[in-house]
């Protein structure tokens, strides 16, 4: 009998841990959050839902349907939107895949925004490493005109897009973790800053670029360029795509190694310079902390591979053309350099480059450092760049055109 017992009873252990079991087909992955301002003190979340079904082995039984599906509510926060999209979609909602946040232009700039943000990590689906995207246009028009050709699945858009910021460095790497982790006083933040409806088309000599900016022309509306600059958890301005990859070149660590620019041609100011830029090592940066107005000194190390130069000058046999250009493009570096130094001191009144991480090592106790106020001296420091530049080669071109020409005749 006891035996009896015991048979019966052990099954029991092996399906205790199934009870919360969900099938796929009966939860509903959210992989993009949009968030809007509402009326009054509320704010207008938008889920973009994947469709599980579609670019797996079960697409067969999912034929005609959409890759996703985007429903939109108006509730206190974003866990309040949660739970009223519970209550209307047919399947469970889960945080659990969700991939990007994006946050509409005036949202960031509002003065609720950082509590909006800091109730949303009490989910504890919600990944902290989600990409946050700041959108021109209301995140909701963002999401809906956003229809990727190349990419079906909207989660797999944003996954294979952050390998590609980080290659161009046109966009800070950003996540909400970031986010959260510098809503403190005077600590400053970048994200990425997009739009999915372009009006200014321009063309720059020099790449320098904001969202809605760049010359495209046809394909998918959405453009990914510049940052979102914010103090205190609140968006105060941007950075255009070149001043955002000279903010990441200023850093000791950056996210980019290589990237590739155009210069003005020291010998002809109508024809330019393309280089492909490489990081050779980290930016050593000094700094003298015992004055009031604090120096700091920064070097950046670089190496540089000539890729074209229009003007069709002898660079590849000349070495006195050599020297000329690569003290030109050490210029024209420091220079670059030192306005998006002077826009952060100035405009922004905080630091972009984390060099509040080295000045710490300059305190024995973090009240000490917090006493010094390091971004009121910050604003007011004397800073130095020097670019230790030098160039590797010329790329395959041997012998200019214009040489080969000449000797032809």
């Amino acid at each position: 009998m006891r035996k009896l017992k015991l048979a019966l009873i052990l099954p029991l252990f092996l399906v205790a841990g199934c009870w919360d079991h969900l099938e796929l087909e009966e939860q509903a992955f959210v992989v993009v959050v949009g968030l809007d301002k509402g009326p009054g003190n509320t704010v207008e979340v938008t889920f973009q839902i994947a469709n599980p079904q579609i670019g797996s082995s079960d697409i067969g039984t999912a034929e005609g349907e959409p890759p996703s599906d985007t429903v939109r509510f108006t509730s206190p926060d974003i866990l309040s939107a949660k739970e009223l999209a519970n209550s209307v979609v047919t399947r469970t909602i889960n945080f659990a895949h969700l991939k990007t946040m994006i946050v509409h232009e005036a949202l960031a700039r509002d003065e609720a925004f950082p509590h909006i943000a800091g109730a949303a990590i009490r989910d504890p689906e919600l990944r902290r490493e989600v990409a946050l995207i700041v959108s021109r246009e209301k995140a909701y028009d963002f999401i809906q005109k956003n229809r990727p050709r190349l990419e079906t699945r909207p989660h797999k858009y944003f996954e294979l897009m952050q390998q590609r910021w980080q290659e161009t460095g046109f966009v800070p790497f950003s996540t909400f973790n970031q986010y959260l982790q510098q809503q403190v006083v005077d600590s400053m933040f970048l994200a990425i800053y997009a739009t999915a409806d372009p009006k200014n088309y321009r063309v720059s000599r020099k790449d320098d670029y904001l969202a809605g900016e760049v010359p495209k022309h046809s394909g998918d509306p959405v453009q990914m360029m510049g940052a979102a600059v914010f103090r205190n958890g609140r968006m105060i301005g941007t950075l255009t795509g070149q001043q955002m990859r000279w903010a990441q070149m200023l850093r000791h660590k950056s996210n980019i190694d290589a990237f590739i620019t155009s210069f003005p041609d020291p010998l002809d100011e109508r024809a330019m310079v393309t280089v492909r830029l490489f990081k050779n090592g980290g930016t050593k940066v000094r700094l003298n902390l015992a004055k009031e107005r604090p120096d700091i000194h920064v070097t950046i190390p670089l190496r540089a591979q000539i890729l074209s130069f229009t003007s069709l000058q002898p660079y590849a046999t000349d070495t006195e053309k050599q020297i000329l250009l690569e003290r030109h493009l050490k210029e024209e570096i420091e220079q670059e350099a030192l306005d998006v130094i002077r826009l952060s001191q100035r405009k922004f009144q905080g630091d972009l480059f984390e060099w509040e991480l080295i000045a710490r090592k300059q305190f024995m106790t973090m009240p000490a450092y917090q006493a010094y106020g390091w971004a009121r001296h910050y604003r007011k420091a004397n800073v130095k760049v020097k670019v230790d530049l030098r160039i590797e080669n010329f790329g395959k071109q041997r012998t200019p055109y214009s040489e080969t020409v000449k000797g032809g005749d």
